[in-house]
């Protein structure tokens, strides 16, 4: 089919327009009121079951780990201080333990250098005491007695204490809760901080700095809504001024503004209306398209309507002529970008799932907003006489026709063009194989945001670990654990995990802790205390005798890793760090372990949200890959079919997939893993690119259909909508720019990955593009007459 035919059907819907110019407006008015009206029923839901396919497994390995041995979150404060056993440092841990027991929900108990239960020998056998039961020593040397005899337990030092004394942990246990994460972060988190932020707990003498999963969960969300919110809004503001600059229309202001903020209302409205809940940590890629795209329509139908209206004058001629002109090449973007959306469906994530749908959906309707309110709002007006001098030269500025002399330039440098294309593309291609598909959390966060600092300072000390996690193992039968083999398979396993990457070293102790510790501290304080006794005893009877000896005294620590039947244990895993891609290895490794170790056992395994949330944060990347793979089919189908025509479809194609190419060059040569947020950029940037690829594409067939000229019809593209690419160009990457100055590092690689892409873009849709045409001629073999 001609696009001239297709063309004629667009001018008949652009005199609808005009004619029904207010009930259009009405009609979009009520759609938006009603539309809006269910906002107030949205839910925006980020808990984790949004995220995991297999949610109602995970929650139950959980939740029955939970039933046993209560909540794996805690609330935590990483103390640091030229000597944590100084009286005053003393007394603040105590204080501070206190107050947080008060204040914070679920709270259960406090692990701390005051709280501690610790096997003694005595006079009369065996006694399960606290050093400070009796409150901080006035006595210097009773003190020191104190803090050296803390300092000789084995399974104390470097672990809640370090070896050097400047730094130990006080630990807010809390209960099992049946709330989803956000529910009980939202509860826990703001007592904990105003405990820790209470003046009493400031000093020169020490240094706390809070952690724990709910915590420091409750920050992250605080802090990427915080920057989310300002760079959205900073970018909207940028966008508003360079419509100003560069359109100087105060409806060609307004109706970006208002297509960006009704598609985004409307469509979320629309989506509560129908009960479908969102997540609204995705919602910044609709918010970004929906910004980006409400900026392309309205400069391409502006420019157009100014092309005529400067010629003819006619005020209503010029609008349907450009609604005649740029209608189709608008609707087939809308199409491409909704099929690019819709790529997201195949990432299997209820979150990727929505965000697709939504995407598209808001996308409809920037489309809806601009063609229909546009054409409406500049039919008010008087029409004006035309100025001779765009009479002759139809319509085009000298600006359009310093671009035409740009396209003339490349069309005369064409194979310097696909030499540069080539090089680029090799340059480009081993790049992509260094590409580490990854999530690092802070390394993705990055130190300018402050919490992440703090979590780094802990994470870089000798006792700091922010993440952990559990590996459990229960038995049918009761007593399994007395068997000091199994116990001694405990101690093997905790060696071996103390050799994988993640797991936290102190000193050169991993941080990996089971009821062990308890077992062969108890065996040293019944042999007279010698340090080569701290080792399992061989006897299952020794054992079960100072178990129950244990238990006797008071000592509660024994059943934090072991049930009360004595068939159930864990070992509980710090992490150094937070990599995905190295936890997910780890975790593996871990249950090929404890198969090989107990190979009887009932339930042997991992546990803990953050190992699921690394296997997770893998899944929704590589579902991401499989949606820019899905978006490059589905976005080249519909331009074969666009264009009728697969040559034409592949040609189109190969300047969309430039931007990706040189993306993934500059993440592979940069060493930028591929995370969930780089990874779900792509599809956005190609949803943008694909746009002046099809307005240029199809100006060029349009005008060959004329003149029968390949070169005369890409010139003339250049001088029509030439100036428009570059200005959409120049507004979007002025929009990311802002993004370049954020806290987080997210945003800023969104930043400057965006601006590379849309840059890169631009430059392949004025070469490459071109070049392609003129030198495979996909509509067909020129014609000998100028016009046709």
């Amino acid at each position: 089919m001609k696009i001239a035919k297709i063309n004629e059907c667009f001018k008949r819907f652009g005199e609808l327009l005009v004619t029904y110019r207010w009930i259009w407006m009405f009609t979009m008015l009520a759609i938006t009121i009603f539309c809006c009206a269910g906002l107030s029923k949205l839910k925006l839901v980020n808990d984790e079951e949004s995220w995991f396919d297999n949610w109602e497994q995970v929650k139950k390995n959980q939740d029955h780990f939970e039933d046993i041995f209560g909540s794996t979150d805690s609330v935590m404060a990483h103390i640091t201080a030229d000597n944590v056993f100084d009286p005053e440092v003393l007394d603040m841990i105590k204080r501070l333990g206190d107050a947080l027991l008060e204040n914070v929900p679920y709270a259960s108990s406090v692990t701390s250098l005051m709280d501690l239960e610790i096997p003694i020998g005595t006079e009369d056998g065996f006694e399960v005491a606290n050093p400070f039961e009796d409150g901080i020593p006035s006595d210097p040397i009773e003190l020191q007695k104190k803090k050296n005899f803390i300092l000789s337990r084995e399974s104390l030092v470097n672990n809640l204490v370090s070896d050097d004394a400047k730094e130990t942990w006080l630990i807010l246990n809390l209960e099992h809760y049946s709330e989803t994460l956000e529910e009980a972060m939202n509860l826990i988190t703001p007592p904990a901080m105003e405990v820790f932020n209470r003046p009493e707990f400031v000093s020169d003498a020490y240094i706390i700095r809070p952690a724990g999963f709910s915590y420091t969960e409750f920050e992250e969300n605080k802090a990427t809504e915080e920057q989310m919110v300002s760079r959205i809004a900073i970018g909207f503001c940028v966008m508003v001024i360079c419509l100003i600059i560069f359109i100087r229309s105060l409806r060609g202001v307004i109706v970006p503004a208002i297509a960006t903020v009704g598609a985004i209302c409307s469509t979320l409205g629309a989506s509560a209306w129908m009960g479908i809940e969102g997540n609204p940590s995705m919602l910044i890629l609709t918010a970004l398209l929906s910004m980006a795209l409400a900026v392309g329509y309205a400069v391409h139908y502006i420019n157009s309507f100014k092309l005529h209206f400067r010629q003819t004058g006619n005020r209503r001629q010029s609008i349907i002529l450009g609604v005649q002109d740029s209608g189709w090449a608008l609707l087939f973007t809308v199409i491409t970008t909704m099929g690019g959306m819709l790529s997201f469906m195949a990432g299997g994530l209820r979150p990727m799932r929505w965000v697709g749908g939504i995407t598209a959906a808001a996308v409809f309707m920037v489309f809806a907003y601009t063609m229909i309110l546009l054409p409406c709002l500049l039919s008010f007006g008087k029409n004006r006489t035309p100025n001779p001098q765009f009479i002759s030269s139809e319509g085009s500025t000298n600006a359009d026709f310093v671009i035409e002399r740009i396209g003339k330039a490349v069309l005369n440098t064409r194979w310097v063009t696909i030499m540069i294309s080539v090089f680029i593309i090799l340059v480009s291609v081993p790049a992509l194989f260094k590409i580490q598909v990854n999530m690092n959390y802070s390394e993705m966060m990055g130190e300018k945001t402050p919490y992440i600092h703090r979590l780094m300072d802990i994470c870089r000390s000798k006792l700091g670990s922010q993440y952990s996690y559990e590996v459990l193992v229960e038995y049918p039968e009761a007593d399994a654990f007395k068997d000091p083999e199994k116990l001694k398979k405990l101690d093997i396993l905790a060696e071996r995990i103390g050799t994988l990457s993640m797991t936290k070293i102190s000193g050169s102790k991993p941080r990996v802790s089971s009821v062990t510790k308890i077992v062969k501290e108890m065996n040293r304080v019944f042999n007279e205390d010698k340090p080569e006794e701290y080792r399992i005893p061989d006897d299952q009877a020794i054992i079960s005798e100072d178990m129950f000896i244990y238990e006797s005294s008071g000592g509660n620590d024994l059943y934090q890793y072991i049930d009360d039947s004595f068939s159930t244990t864990y070992l509980h895993v710090e992490l150094s760090d937070y990599d995905a891609d190295q936890c997910t290895q780890n975790m593996n490794q871990v249950e090929i372990w404890v198969k090989e170790l107990f190979p009887d056992a009932e339930t042997a395994g991992v546990v803990g949200e953050v190992m699921q949330y690394a296997v997770m944060n893998g899944k929704l990347v590589r579902g991401s890959i499989k949606s820019i793979g899905t978006s490059f089919v589905i976005i080249y189908v519909l331009l074969c079919l666009a264009f009728f025509s697969i040559h034409t479809g592949f040609i189109a194609m190969i300047p969309n997939i430039a931007p990706v190419f040189l993306i993934g060059a500059v993440m592979g040569w940069g060493h930028i893993s591929l995370d969930m947020i780089t990874a779900m950029c792509m599809p956005m940037i190609l949803g943008i690119a694909v746009d002046d690829t099809i307005h240029f594409t199809n100006h060029i067939k349009f005008h060959f259909e004329r003149t029968g000229s390949y070169r005369q019809s890409i010139l003339n593209s250049y001088r029509e909508i030439g100036k428009s690419m570059i200005m959409t160009t120049i507004i979007l990457c002025a929009m990311f720019f802002i993004f370049c100055f954020s806290t987080m590092n997210a945003l800023v690689r969104i930043g400057y990955l965006s601006i590379i892409g849309l840059a890169s873009a631009l430059v392949a849709d004025y070469t490459l593009t071109p070049v392609l045409m003129y030198l495979t001629k996909p509509f067909g073999p020129e014609k000998n007459t100028k016009e046709i």
